[in-house]
């Protein structure tokens, strides 16, 4: 973690020369904000876990076992290549004013099921070319990448509308099994209002009435489903849930 206070904005030659040689090299690396993960197992929102911008190093996988194809799909979507295969090249001066080819940058974005618009997730992958891959690389040279995968305001908005919406949303509960303990109708409905509650505490958005209330509310077996308070209470959160998106969105910029 970096110490209060700071930022980790890398130029896109930083992050080759300082991070992604090193990896592939084994040599030791300064901070652990790039994780060594799979960018391609999980969909970009758990990945994120609620960060507007990760770094990762992944090693790429073929499609299928002779196939020089990369296997982009993650959960439910896909990884589309905005650019080409190989990625746009990115230029070196070196000594005599000469400029070599180092690494290649590919633009991806993400995409559920054959859905054409993007989820609003995007990913810069950085790749070393092969004349500048080491031999003792991890896998084929160019194989060994830095994903850095970052949330637009689209996929910021989208995250906050499917919020609000789980908040106001009031779905009955399911019926149990047979032979699995049943749970009363209030039952239910008075520990979905404690997790409202205690998500909306954390930012500071209930008072200390509030909480009195839905304390005296949970001990209380007089209390069925169809208690207004209950319903009032809910409908009270459901309406901070926009104050709650915009403190959160703060914290993440």
């Amino acid at each position: 973690m970096l110490p209060p206070g700071f930022t980790f904005q890398p130029s896109d030659q930083d992050i080759v020369v300082h991070f992604l040689l090193r990896w592939i090299h084994g040599l030791q690396l300064c901070r652990n904000v790039v994780q060594e993960a799979d960018a391609y197992a999980r969909e970009p929102e758990a990945l994120l876990r609620g960060r507007q911008k990760a770094y990762f190093f992944t090693t790429l996988k073929p499609s299928s076992r002779n196939s020089s194809q990369v296997a982009r799909r993650a959960g439910r979507g896909t990884w589309m290549l905005n650019t080409s295969k190989q990625g746009d090249p990115i230029k070196l001066a070196v000594a005599g004013g000469y400029k070599v080819i180092v690494w290649f940058k590919r633009h991806l974005s993400f995409h559920l099921g054959n859905a054409k618009n993007s989820t609003g997730f995007v990913m810069d992958e950085f790749a070393l070319s092969s004349s500048y891959a080491p031999s003792n690389a991890k896998g084929r040279p160019g194989q060994e990448v830095l994903c850095v995968i970052r949330q637009t305001q689209r996929a910021i908005n989208d995250a906050a509308k499917r919020k609000r919406q789980q908040l106001q949303t009031w779905s009955p509960p399911p019926t149990p099994a047979a032979g699995v303990r049943k749970v009363s109708n209030a039952r239910l409905q008075k520990l979905q209002l404690l997790y409202i509650f205690r998500s909306m505490k954390r930012w500071g958005l209930t008072t200390s009435e509030e909480e009195a209330q839905l304390k005296n509310l949970m001990h209380d077996p007089q209390v069925d489903e169809n208690h207004p308070t209950i319903k009032n209470m809910v409908a009270q959160f459901a309406d901070r849930a926009s104050q709650l998106d915009s403190i959160q969105q703060g914290c993440l910029s």
